[in-house]
């Protein structure tokens, strides 16, 4: 008992672990790791509660049913899926017809919002991965800089010694491998980018990239999931449908009230019954998505906002030297040389980390 009990604990520390922010990176960055895959996670919890401890769908039965019949009604509805009639319409008698109209999405809210949760993780484990390849170890630099006992000046002045030290035998040791190896692995750009001294740079561009291209398959998988194929703008057709007073017994977005078909046997006969369903979950999913299509809207434009910041800051070479002037009391020639030749992309990288997360003095020390 006590060795389970460990073993749970371990790996409730081992995720807690992916939730927690990493000092190599941006507050964009954390923006999807860290608080749009807790958001996420957070909906499917709820939604489950919902769906698995309350009572997510209720239907009105014939009178005759007892309470076990109807359980089983409500189930049975649950699980084979439900379909929408406007109100004003007749129902359909052809079968084909109602089962086009068919909603069958609402048990899988919690499992999708799981996995969109873990999709907005992966770019950051990738990170996190190739990071600890380039010998540069953004992570404890930036750790180091950042750390509080930097208060005290011998203390910041050791350490500053120490990360100064540090970065300059990790980019010495790629302007090394870069002269004796480069055409080994000419046609492999994130190679070539250790050999030219921007593997850590084109490697976080490249993360950054991904988060842009995870926002846009989520919008995708958002309009395929719900099955709204005739408004592609899934959220932006529901708040406009609600400023014009559209609700879902107009829209049949979200909808309230359904219908279901089954089957009971009696006595041989096969009795086919059409009930009328009230599905509560989908008041509190509607919700959800409308807020989770408003957030990724805003997401993706700081993203693709970030990515451009972040392609211009590292590889246009006026933008380092710019950035290198800032903190460096220099001649223009010499900013030159120490930037294009010294520091390269990575090294502006790191300072660049270190005066977000640390300060413009700390970088202008190191």
């Amino acid at each position: 008992m006590v060795g389970g009990y460990r073993i749970g604990m371990h790996f409730l520390a081992s995720a807690l672990r992916f939730l927690e922010p990493r000092v190599d990176d941006d507050f964009v960055d954390r923006l999807h790791y860290l608080y749009t895959s807790t958001l996420m996670l957070m909906f499917a919890i709820l939604v489950s509660a919902k769906q698995y401890v309350g009572h997510p769908i209720e239907c009105f039965v014939p009178a005759q049913f007892t309470r076990a019949m109807e359980q089983y009604t409500e189930n049975y509805c649950w699980v084979q899926n439900t379909y929408w009639i406007p109100f004003q319409d007749l129902i359909p008698h052809r079968l084909d017809d109602r089962e086009r109209r068919q909603i069958g999405y609402y048990q899988w809210v919690p499992f999708v919002l799981a996995v969109a949760a873990l999709m907005f993780h992966i770019p950051s484990s990738v990170w996190r991965m190739l990071s600890n390849q380039s010998g540069l170890n953004a992570s404890l630099v930036i750790q180091l800089a950042c750390q509080e006992q930097n208060v005290d000046p011998l203390v910041r002045n050791k350490t500053i010694e120490i990360l100064a030290r540090h970065i300059d035998d990790a980019l010495m040791y790629q302007r090394e491998r870069g002269a004796t190896k480069k055409n080994i692995y000419i046609f492999a750009v994130i190679r070539i980018g250790k050999f030219y001294g921007a593997y850590v740079a084109t490697v976080y561009v490249f993360i950054k990239a991904l988060h842009l291209c995870n926002v846009i398959l989520q919008f995708l998988m958002l309009n395929s999931f719900l099955e709204t194929t005739d408004y592609p703008l899934f959220g932006a057709h529901v708040l406009y449908d609600l400023l014009l007073g559209r609700e879902w017994r107009d829209s049949g977005k979200f909808p309230r009230v359904t219908l279901c078909d089954f089957e009971i046997r009696v006595l041989g006969n096969v009795h086919r019954h059409t009930v009328q369903c009230v599905l509560v979950v989908n008041m509190l999913t509607e919700k959800i998505f409308i807020f989770l299509w408003i957030w990724l809207s805003v997401l993706g434009i700081i993203t693709f906002l970030n990515l451009l910041f972040w392609m211009f800051a590292l590889a246009s070479s006026h933008c380092r030297q710019n950035f290198v002037s800032k903190h460096l009391d220099m001649e223009s020639d010499q900013i030159v040389r120490f930037t294009d030749r010294f520091l390269r992309p990575d090294g502006v990288f790191l300072l660049q980390m270190i005066a977000s997360h640390a300060g413009n003095l700390t970088c202008a020390k190191v």
